[in-house]
């Protein structure tokens, strides 16, 4: 289910964000719009925790460096709180007390959908690409493969005869 976010500000509607994202039983709201990883909000110990999604791959480490570095920039973590999880491929990190009295949970969720929105197009192209080189695979161009030809073919294969007597140090202890 798509949690659907207004932010207003004297009473004037600023920005509204279409995430698809959960809440938990306990109150943890869990983000999944993001290809590769899951984005778990702690509002409780005010925390960000990316965990990876089915597939765990060598990308992952890095596309979670951006998301912290993302929020980073934007001022909604601190940066000596970003850690390594206690879940294997789990990066963590905390979200300060907003000063002004403004919602640090709204902010949070507004600040990820901007860098989920950052990231979609690079996805997308990736998808794109494999697409193209599976198609490549499966139907190539005429000049990049040959028709075949049993006459350019020979029946004996590589450079040794088949029955060849053969030198070497098993010769000699033959009976």
């Amino acid at each position: 289910m798509a949690i659907k976010i207004k932010i207003v500000q004297d009473g004037v509607e600023v920005e509204k964000i279409l995430l698809n994202a959960r809440k938990t039983i306990d109150g943890n709201i869990i983000v999944s719009d993001h290809p590769d990883m899951n984005i778990l909000i702690i509002p409780s110990k005010s925390k960000i925790v990316a965990m990876p999604k089915e597939q765990i791959d060598d990308e992952l480490y890095d596309t979670q460096k951006r998301l912290f570095d993302f929020l980073l920039n934007k001022g909604v973590i601190n940066y000596d709180t970003i850690q390594a999880g206690n879940l294997f491929m789990t990066k963590e990190a905390m979200i300060p007390d907003a000063v002004d009295g403004g919602d640090k949970i709204q902010y949070c969720l507004y600040a990820i959908s901007n860098f989920i929105e950052e990231e979609l197009p690079f996805y997308e192209n990736m998808k794109e690409y494999e697409k193209e080189v599976e198609n490549q695979l499966l139907e190539p161009e005429i000049d990049e493969y040959t028709e075949f030809d049993p006459s350019r073919h020979s029946a004996t294969k590589g450079t040794l005869p088949p029955r060849m007597v053969k030198f070497g140090i098993h010769s000699i202890y033959r009976l």
